[in-house]
């Protein structure tokens, strides 16, 4: 079998990984440089209780890919001679207001009932915890078992993994569209003109996945939504838990960098850094952490999730063309859901039964007659 992943971010990476160690021909084309895209501007979140807002299918997903990444992150390593930084300090949610503390009450409750690991603590528990935490904090979740990573490392991890195994990448390969017959697709024709021919195609290009022709009949729409990062040069070790709040998120990195984030922006493939954004930013991260304002600003930067409509995953076979399988549409969770999605599409194209219930994901929900909600993105 031989496969083209479109797509060389953290998704395309990872399955390529996995379909090469299923001695599978694998073969990536990415449209810019590998990884330089959502993967590379994320903050490295592993934390399936803080990304999901409610219990659900998606919600369940995120706790299975947590597990499949804990399984897998060992062997990642080994075979790819590169350490993601896989850190161990949980995630502390907290609630400045009494409307908040009622949220972070029932998002206690509905992940208890679903055998999440979840602490609830007052005030002075969490700053126990958390010492620079603001003393304006009310109440606060503790999820232990959530962690964190180096995303850009993890990118390297699952790329470096990937060749061993077998894989070819190429950067600067723009797929314009896919080259079919008879509802099967027999590869894909690159903007220069040349073509890839394939047994098995994998759209995995992110925000740009809704632009290879070939696919209309699907009526998937794919677009980009823009988030901001500041960072600042902190010492190692001012901050053990990555912090959440209603506005936004404090994730610290091993060698002092803490990254504040984000807004959620309608701007199109428009990634610039705007002072709106950072003002944004900056008061939720100081807002967590006070003593913030003291550190020194190291950089910014922008990136542009992968959203669908409904602001799930797309993960499966095309309706339209038979041999064509979606990984993409992962929004504001690719880094955690990487080693899972590369697990199913391996499972996929190899005949076996994935180990998650695709339904609630699958392409074909977008055909259904039913009108679908389409998310207004604001700012968190």
């Amino acid at each position: 079998m031989k496969a083209l992943v479109i797509g060389g971010g953290i998704i395309g990476a990872a399955v390529a990984w996995r379909l090469a160690c299923e001695r599978v021909a694998v073969a990536v084309l990415e449209r810019g440089r590998l990884g330089q895209e959502a993967s590379w501007a994320a903050g490295g979140l592993i934390a399936p209780q803080g990304e999901a807002d409610r219990p659900g299918p998606f919600f369940d997903l995120c706790m299975k890919a947590k597990q499949a990444f804990d399984a897998l992150v060992e062997r990642l390593v080994r075979e790819s001679g590169v350490d993601p930084e896989y850190d161990k300090y949980g995630v502390l949610y907290v609630a400045f207001n009494e409307e908040e503390r009622e949220e972070l009450k029932a998002r206690a409750r509905w992940q208890r009932e679903a055998n999440a690991v979840v602490e609830e603590l007052d005030a002075r528990e969490a700053l126990r915890l958390v010492p620079s935490l603001s003393r304006a904090v009310l109440h606060a979740l503790h999820m232990p078992t959530n962690r964190r990573l180096d995303n850009r490392k993890l990118t390297q991890a699952y790329v470096n993994a990937a060749v061993r195994a077998g894989a070819e990448f190429r950067e600067g390969a723009c797929v314009d569209a896919l080259v079919t017959s008879g509802g099967r697709a027999s590869g894909v024709r690159l903007r220069d003109g040349s073509v890839a021919e394939a047994d098995l195609v994998i759209i995995a290009a992110g925000a740009w996945s809704g632009e290879i022709r070939g696919l209309e009949g699907d009526s998937i729409r794919f677009f980009p939504v823009r988030g901001q990062i500041l960072c600042f040069d902190a010492r190692p070790g001012i901050l053990a838990p990555s912090l959440f709040s209603t506005r936004g998120i404090l994730v610290p990195r091993r060698d002092g960098r803490l990254l504040a984030g984000s807004v959620f922006e309608d701007a199109g493939y428009n990634k610039s850094v705007t002072l709106g954004g950072i003002r944004h930013v900056a008061q939720a991260a100081c807002e967590l952490m006070p003593a913030l304002s003291q550190v020194a600003f190291r950089e910014a930067w922008a990136g542009l999730r992968p959203a669908t409509d409904d602001l799930m995953p797309v993960i499966g076979p095309s309706p339209t063309v038979s041999n064509v399988l979606y990984a993409s549409g992962h929004f504001r969770s690719g880094i955690m859901l990487s080693a899972l999605t590369g697990e199913v599409i391996a499972d996929l194209a190899m005949g076996r039964k994935p180990v998650v219930d695709l339904g609630p994901f699958l392409p074909e929900r977008y055909r259904s007659p039913v009108p679908r909600q389409r998310f207004k993105i604001t700012e968190v």
